[in-house]
């Protein structure tokens, strides 16, 4: 079972499922897309506790108050795949995706061969390209490129 946080608590580059509005404007965070189950990104924080998110291709800045009123809540694991998974998640090669089977070759020849793990280490704001941590360095795979990965968590 997933704990809940206010947005104000999100981490930058991290991805949460918006689990309940319990604020005065409901109507006008529905209306953005802004709903129970909508899976954002948080893009920025400022110093006043603003928070910028990421919903699809569009993005919102909301105040501290307002993102204090939204719980949100860590999408499940079982189906994660490298672009949807949190930052900091530990996740093992377990194959190739079928339908990329022209990018095989080259992740084989980076070392993402089935059984390595792999650590998340951030998204870029529009979600490509993917920065990871394998066998002690830093590898960075576009958005195709991790969609050819079959990964499990850890």
């Amino acid at each position: 079972m997933s704990k809940l946080i206010s947005l104000a608590e999100a981490k930058v580059g991290d991805r949460y499922t918006i689990a309940k509005l319990m604020c005065s404007n409901t109507q006008q965070l529905l209306g953005m897309g802004l709903a129970p189950g909508a899976v954002i990104r948080i893009l920025n924080r400022s110093d006043r506790g603003s928070v910028m998110i990421g919903l699809d291709s569009q993005r919102f800045c909301l105040n501290h108050e307002l993102a204090q009123n939204i719980l949100l809540k860590t999408p499940e694991l079982p189906g994660v795949n490298l672009r949807t998974a949190p930052v900091g998640t530990r996740l093992r090669i377990t194959g190739y995706a079928p339908a990329h089977p022209g990018y095989k070759r080259k992740l084989l020849a980076m070392g993402l061969t089935p059984g390595t793990e792999v650590e998340v280490i951030r998204h870029a704001p529009l979600g490509d390209p993917i920065d990871i941590k394998v066998r002690g360095f830093h590898l960075t795979l576009r958005r195709d490129e991790a969609d050819a990965l079959q990964v499990s968590p850890l």
